[in-house]
C-alpha cells in the first residue's frame, strides 16, 4: 500500500481543496488551510491501517477534522481580538454612546452627572413624573418600554414625560444656571 507520497499527494490533493470548499473557507485565510490540509494529508498516509476502515473515509475524516479544529483556533483568536479591540475603544472614549445610534456620547467635564447638587436642582425644577423620566431614562439608562412596565403607563405617557423634560431643560436661562455661569 505504501507509495510514493508526492504521487500519493496528487491523487489525493482535491480532497483538500473540497474539505475547504465544503467549510467556506474565505480567500485570505485559503492558502493556511491548504497547507494544514496537506498536513493532514501526510499525517494519514502515515497512520493509516487497512484492517481499520476505508482509505477514502479515513482520508477526509483526518482532513476535514484537522481543518475544523483549525477553523476553530483561528475564530477562538478573531473572537478574543475583536473583544481587546472593543475593550480599548471603551477605555478611549470612556464606554458612553446614544443607545440608537451607538455613536460616542462627548463628555461634557463642566457637568459632573455624579454631582448630587446638579440632579437636586434638575429634581426641583421637574414635576414628579418629568423627574420619573429623568431617574428611569438617563440615570438608570432605561427603555422607554422598561419605563412603561415600570409605571405601568402607555408608551405615549412616557414619551410626553420625556418632551416635557427636553423642553425645560432647552432653556437658556436654565442651562446657564445648571451650568453655574449665571
Amino acid at each position: 500500500m505504501k507509495q510514493n507520497f508526492d504521487i500519493f499527494f496528487k491523487a489525493n490533493e482535491r480532497r483538500i481543496h473540497f474539505q475547504i470548499h465544503r467549510l467556506g473557507i474565505s480567500e485570505e485565510w485559503y492558502g493556511e488551510f491548504y497547507a494544514e490540509g496537506m498536513f493532514a494529508l501526510w499525517k494519514a498516509y502515515k497512520a493509516y491501517q487497512p484492517d481499520k476502515g476505508a482509505f477514502g473515509t479515513f482520508l477526509n475524516y483526518k482532513i476535514r477534522y484537522q481543518l475544523i479544529d483549525l477553523l476553530r483556533k483561528k475564530l477562538h483568536d478573531q473572537n478574543g481580538t475583536e473583544k481587546v479591540m472593543q475593550e480599548n475603544i471603551t477605555q478611549l472614549d470612556n464606554g458612553n454612546r446614544h443607545r440608537g445610534t451607538g455613536v460616542p456620547i462627548v463628555h461634557i467635564p463642566e457637568i459632573t452627572l455624579k454631582d448630587p447638587s446638579f440632579w437636586q436642582e434638575i429634581r426641583r425644577r421637574l414635576t414628579d413624573k418629568q423627574w420619573k423620566w429623568v431617574e428611569y431614562f438617563i440615570i438608570a439608562d432605561l427603555t422607554v418600554k422598561e419605563i412603561m412596565e415600570l409605571e405601568n403607563v402607555t408608551k405615549e405617557t412616557v414619551k410626553s414625560w420625556g418632551k416635557a423634560v427636553r423642553k425645560k431643560l432647552r432653556d437658556e436661562k436654565l442651562r446657564k444656571m445648571l451650568e453655574g455661569r449665571e
